[in-house]
């Protein structure tokens, strides 16, 4: 599973994952419904679209997904210490954030890499 294409969508596929998880938890716990929870897992329905996109090396859509993936990074991060620092406790919502931002840096990883070797790809065929 080193291909970009494949990274981009086991993370897509993860968010969707987390973020039911998190909405159905809540909903069970609180009978809340919560639909905040379901972030993830839009972010996951958008990165799982673009992943034919990457298949086909098409960088507009590579970029977008580094872009995206970025996003959801930082997001989670800044909503990790958040509730950190307020609960000073790893409940359930902290650790899909560390899921979250854990597979985002492995996602953001593999396609800066993919993206370094393209750009070596097209150099030599110039």
């Amino acid at each position: 599973m080193d291909k970009a294409h494949n990274i981009n969508k086991f993370y897509a596929l993860l968010l969707i994952l987390l973020g039911s998880f998190g909405f159905i938890m809540r909903y069970v716990e609180l009978g809340d419904m919560q639909f905040t929870a379901l972030i993830p897992a839009v972010f996951g329905l958008i990165l799982l679209s673009f992943t034919n996109g990457i298949k086909n090396e098409n960088s507009v859509i590579g970029h977008l997904a580094g872009v995206l993936t970025l996003l959801l990074v930082v997001m989670s991060a800044v909503m990790l210490t958040k509730g950190l620092v307020a609960e000073f406790s790893l409940g359930r919502k902290q650790i899909i954030f560390l899921f979250v931002i854990a597979g985002g840096i492995y996602s953001l990883r593999a396609q800066f890499l993919y993206f370094k070797a393209q750009r070596r790809r097209k150099a030599k065929l110039k």
